[in-house]
């Protein structure tokens, strides 16, 4: 990675320069996910390989796109798996495909730390102190890999390891790169999250025929097909009755996926998204639409809300509201009371969250109970990939009898639950550095008035308050992994430009950078 006096302020004619570079960012983004899927398609090993090549090649030409490579691969990575289901002969190379956004995640890492120890990094003051706990917080992830690896499955601590490890990676590259490079993501976010949008409609309306002309339909097969070997399906059977009759079934669900509702509502189709997830399709919707509007876009938001509500993500829809009514009251005058007033909402969310859960024997806040015990009796930790909704230990979980007990067997659905679990003790180095993030969006925005500093605060503040009863808000890769990206970008373009101000303060002869985009 290299940088020059032409690449590290804006002088004149540089916004637009950078404006060009956004478009053209974004279009290597969209050939490096075709082509990094495409490569797995070939053989399994090749994938790995090209992939690594591929990413490690852009990391060191092109080190300001990065972010957005990232985002476009958590995003639409599986629409492009999908047009090679047909033609992809097992389980294992499927899975092998979707793993393509982690290699080019886990390249980047890779390459950016390695970019961590030059000296112009160092230089950065304000840079230092996040990296070395970036690093901290990595080493006690590995160790608790580890751990999990010895006394659980070595393939559940892998899958762990790889949702704890992606929003580290994730804010390490974006600080990194918009801290020594222009990074502007207003263009490629805007285009993200408006084929996201559109494809949703066209998902929600035409359904199983828009989804047959990519082989969308045939993706969906392969994973019920995985469902019905493991028994999922005659599991449900067994115990509601609920006879499965095709693959729209399965995609059916009662509105905001409350059974309370199920009498007075008829049954939803709830969209997958271009990922095939409707969780993550949901904040992957709900962080770029709040982004956008703190840039002062309000159509795409407004328009991502009814399919946030034809969804039924509750966290993914608390979100977006929030950082709109923030948006509405915002004034630099009365910074604090907008931020305390998010925290006052996810305080109250959260709370009534647990109460509603608890009086109605919600898998959820059983979860979060079994942590919260298990973390008590084994304060140390089991390690990852011990308990939580991906592992085979939760497999067998008897709901039934959890409802009865009031209390899960293992941890699960919970992610705050299954962290308490998994890491014990070294969970609240994770908690610490998202809390430790807030304040310091709290600070930047009381100091400049950035919008894009709200944005951080209330994605930070409102994630972790979901992440109390859910599962995806911290392991999903298009949840806090998508958030601390954009977070990233915004805390290292402002450092940027500090440094460039104490340099030209240094120069008077020198013409002073453009304000922060």
């Amino acid at each position: 990675m290299s940088i020059t006096g032409g690449r590290a302020g804006f002088g004149a004619g540089g916004l637009s320069g950078l404006r060009s570079d956004a478009l053209f960012h974004l279009f290597i983004a969209i050939l490096a996910v075709i082509a990094s899927v495409s490569a797995f398609a070939v053989w399994t090993p090749f994938g790995v390989a090209a992939t690594f090549a591929l990413t490690l090649v852009l990391s060191i030409a092109q080190p300001g796109c990065i972010p957005i490579v990232i985002a476009c691969s958590f995003l639409y990575q599986n629409l492009v798996v999908a047009w090679f289901t047909p033609f992809v002969p097992d389980h294992n190379t499927f899975d092998a495909l979707r793993g393509a956004n982690f290699v080019i995640l886990m390249t980047a890492f890779g390459a950016f730390v390695m970019a961590s120890f030059q000296y112009r990094v160092r230089a950065l003051t304000e840079l230092r102190p996040w990296l070395t706990f970036s690093f901290a917080l990595c080493g006690i992830v590995s160790f608790y890999l580890a751990l999990g690896a010895v006394h659980g499955g070595p393939k559940d601590a892998v899958i762990y390891f790889r949702n704890t490890i992606t929003p580290l990676a994730c804010f390490h590259i974006a600080i990194l790169a918009a801290s020594l490079y222009p990074v502007d993501l207003r263009k490629g976010i805007f285009w993200l999250c408006a084929v996201a949008i559109l494809y949703g409609y066209l998902e929600q309306i035409f359904r199983m025929d828009f989804l047959s002309l990519f082989h969308g339909d045939l993706y969906i097969h392969r994973g019920l097909k995985a469902q019905i070997e493991a028994g999922v399906w005659e599991k449900k059977l067994r115990e509601t009755g609920f006879v499965l009759r095709g693959i729209e079934d399965t995609m059916m669900t009662t509105f905001f996926n409350i059974k309370l509702f199920s009498d007075l509502f008829p049954p939803i189709f709830r969209n997958g998204g271009p990922n095939f997830h409707p969780i993550s399709y949901a904040y992957g919707l709900s962080i770029m639409s709040a982004w956008l509007l703190f840039k002062g876009r309000w159509l795409l938001p407004i328009a991502a809300l009814p399919l946030l509500l034809v969804i039924g993500s509750k966290g993914a829809t608390f979100m977006l509201l929030v950082a709109i009514g923030a948006r509405l009251i915002y004034r630099p005058s009365r910074a604090e009371l907008t931020l305390l007033a998010v925290v006052a909402l996810a305080v109250v969310w959260t709370v009534a969250a647990i109460l509603f859960g608890a009086t109605h024997g919600d898998y959820h806040v059983l979860g979060l109970i079994a942590g919260v015990r298990e973390f008590l009796h084994n304060p140390f930790g089991q390690g990852l990939g011990i308990g939580g909704n991906l592992s085979s230990t939760s497999l067998n979980l008897d709901w039934d009898r959890a409802q009865d007990e009031g209390v899960a067997s293992v941890p699960v659905e919970s992610a705050v639950g299954v962290m308490l679990y998994q890491m014990g003790v070294g969970s609240f180095v994770f908690f610490g550095f998202l809390a430790a993030l807030a304040l310091s969006a709290r600070k930047q925005l009381l100091a400049t008035g950035e919008p894009d500093f709200l944005f951080a605060f209330v994605a930070i503040i409102t994630i972790a308050s979901n992440a109390v009863l859910q599962e995806e808000a911290f392991f999903s890769p298009l949840a806090l992994g998508f958030c601390l990206l954009l977070v990233g970008v915004s805390f290292g373009t402002r450092w940027r430009l500090l440094g460039i101000s104490r340099g030209m303060s240094s120069r008077p002869d020198q013409p002073m950078p453009a304000p922060s985009l």
